[in-house]
């Protein structure tokens, strides 16, 4: 009887966790859009039992950790506590392991720095969940509780699951801004180059004499060389420049 009442229970959980990830993922890609993080962490912390708060952290290439994303004020507080201390579970989990739980704060003595300062901003219990991205490209999930021993092990498991998604938006979302960004050197390129064409033809300055000169009426207006070039293409001609 008992083996038949636990698996009568945990089957509508079972079901509801599924119908929550069906919604993520048709709240993800609903109309084509691009995804976003905003509904993984509204999920997460509606989903993950003992859960307050959640949080992204991102760091690049080397550059120093920050919250892309939050489902408020309080874990921005706790996080920028962590980056600023240099220890705490999502530094753990961006650093030394893939996932790093905290039950209670005030006992453990892993953090000896930033438990104290993170119990005065109300956190007792912690999960951080590392998020696996490009080589160097780091990130983590962390969940944040007002309670202690809020995460049982299926909530450890389940914002294992949710890290997953996670990571698969933020892949798109870094390589939709490295898209965005190739496309602006691009343009940018394509300017410099008509415009270099433009005073090569005009003034029959080398390849060489033509950059220089955009470069030095850049620098000289304090403009950027792309709308230096922009111009010329406009004008064939290069702006005055200002007389020292």
């Amino acid at each position: 009887m008992t083996g038949s009442s636990s698996g009568e229970s945990s089957a509508p959980a079972l079901e509801v966790m599924a119908g929550q990830f069906q919604d993520l993922v048709r709240s993800m890609v609903e109309g084509h859009r691009s995804l976003e993080i905003e509904p993984v962490l509204d999920y997460a912390r509606t989903a993950i039992a003992g859960a307050d708060h959640a949080a992204i952290t991102v760091a690049r290439r080397g550059r120093e950790p920050e919250t892309v994303a939050a489902t408020g004020e309080l874990p921005i507080r706790v996080d920028a506590l962590q980056y600023t201390l240099g220890e705490g579970p999502c530094v753990a989990a961006l650093t030394v392991n893939d996932q790093v739980h905290v039950a209670d704060l005030a006992l453990d003595g892993r953090y000896p720095r930033f438990a104290p300062r993170a119990l005065e901003l109300g956190v007792r219990s912690m999960l951080s969940t590392r998020l696996f991205l490009a080589e160097h490209d780091r990130a983590a999930l962390s969940l944040y509780s007002h309670r202690p021993a809020a995460f049982e092990p299926d909530q450890l498991a389940l914002a294992a699951i949710f890290a997953s998604y996670a990571s698969l938006v933020l892949v798109n979302r870094l390589s939709e801004d490295k898209i965005t960004r190739l496309e602006r050197a691009l343009e940018s390129n394509r300017e410099i180059g008509v415009a270099m064409g433009i005073l090569m033809a005009q003034r029959r300055w080398t390849q060489s004499e033509a950059f220089d000169r955009l470069v030095s009426a850049s620098q000289n207006l304090n403009r950027r060389l792309r709308d230096i070039a922009a111009e010329v293409r406009l004008t064939s001609r290069l702006p005055r420049i200002r007389q020292r």
